[in-house]
């Protein structure tokens, strides 16, 4: 009968990028860089936006920025009830957008930043 041998070579490189990789702080980091960023981005759009003589600014202050998941991801959101027709619009008032924008030019750094990580 044959004998059959199995040889693994670099399972000590193997084992070490995974410890490298297995920290997230980097990533961490990354997340509540681009949380913070994404939030000022909003508030500024907010101010170039909403410009009409009604316009109190409790929209851009009632911004927030949560980081959850164990800083994995981040949240960040205005909380004034009507912050969706001010986005979005109505039949009566074309659309303001502010945060959509501000995440289309955010998002793109954001992804670049974690494939820097990467290499």
């Amino acid at each position: 009968m044959a004998k059959i041998s199995i040889k693994l070579t670099g399972i000590k490189e193997l084992q070490q990028s995974i410890e490298k990789r297995k920290d997230l702080t980097p990533v961490k980091m990354i997340v509540a860089k681009h949380g913070a960023l994404l939030k000022e981005k909003t508030i500024s759009n907010m101010g170039a936006a909403y410009t009409a003589g009604y316009s109190t600014g409790a929209t851009a202050r009632s911004v927030t920025n949560t980081i959850g998941d164990g800083g994995l991801s981040a949240t960040v959101a205005p909380h004034t009830e009507y912050f969706p027709y001010l986005e979005y619009g109505t039949r009566f008032m074309s659309p303001r957008p502010t945060l959509k924008p501000a995440f289309a030019y955010e998002s793109v750094k954001f992804v670049n930043d974690l494939q820097k990580l990467m290499k």
